[in-house]
């Protein structure tokens, strides 16, 4: 059995103390845990179709976008774009589908960027995960920044850090990418109110998320 768990995500409005949106993580149901997929080529276009209508129905009435991952290999496949494209047109919130940094055997350069594009056609919204890390360096990035709505910087990455202050040039250089090519920025990671504060004043992105304001659990009863 699987489920979609849901890690909140906040805008940085102090006045908005509830969550405008959630990641969603698939859990698999073993032994009565819910864990990691061991492997998550059992994910297919149905399966994801499924969790992702399941969870729509029991979202907070306060949501405004969701997001979920696909790997290389799904994302440049069609299949998954249509599946993508009917639950876009079922829901009223903002649907986010985030590329992950994994490489997938036998994914070339040319099939993500014109997949992206495909994407970006189809008025679907892509958000780069984990951007700097794995196969979203910043030479790929920018080759499919026109079809890119969204960068995510994950502080996970780039721990142990003692404060901010020691990742400056990472956070510096896609902050300002991302005021230059107009994109949103989402920062998640987050673990201590520190690091919030820090954030707030020198990096007020677009939404935030992390263990400091919410670890993944299930919405409700699906």
């Amino acid at each position: 059995m699987f489920r979609f768990f849901g890690q909140p995500k906040f805008d940085l409005d102090p006045d908005h103390p509830w969550p405008v949106g959630y990641e969603l993580f698939v859990r698999e149901l073993v032994d009565g845990q819910w864990v990691l997929p061991k492997d998550f080529s059992q994910l297919t276009d149905v399966t994801i179709e499924k969790l992702l209508d399941e969870i729509i129905q029991v979202l907070p009435a306060h949501t405004t976008l969701i997001s979920f991952n696909l790997e290389q290999d799904q994302f440049i496949e069609p299949k998954y774009l249509d599946m993508v494209k009917r639950v876009a047109a079922r829901c009223s919130v903002r649907l986010f589908v985030e590329l992950t940094e994994r490489l997938s055997k036998g994914v070339s350069e040319k099939q993500l960027i014109a997949a992206a594009q495909r994407y970006h056609e189809a008025g679907i919204l892509v958000c780069i995960d984990d951007v700097g890390t794995g196969q979203n360096t910043p030479e790929m990035v920018l080759k499919m920044n026109p079809s890119i709505s969204e960068y995510k910087f994950a502080l996970q990455n780039f721990r142990p850090f003692e404060s901010l202050d020691e990742i400056k040039p990472e956070l510096d250089f896609w902050y300002s990418l991302a005021h230059r090519h107009h994109k949103m920025l989402a920062i998640e990671g987050l673990e201590t109110k520190s690091e919030l504060d820090d954030i707030r004043k020198d990096y007020p992105c677009d939404v935030v998320q992390g263990y400091l304001l919410g670890k993944p659990t299930l919405l409700a009863d699906q």
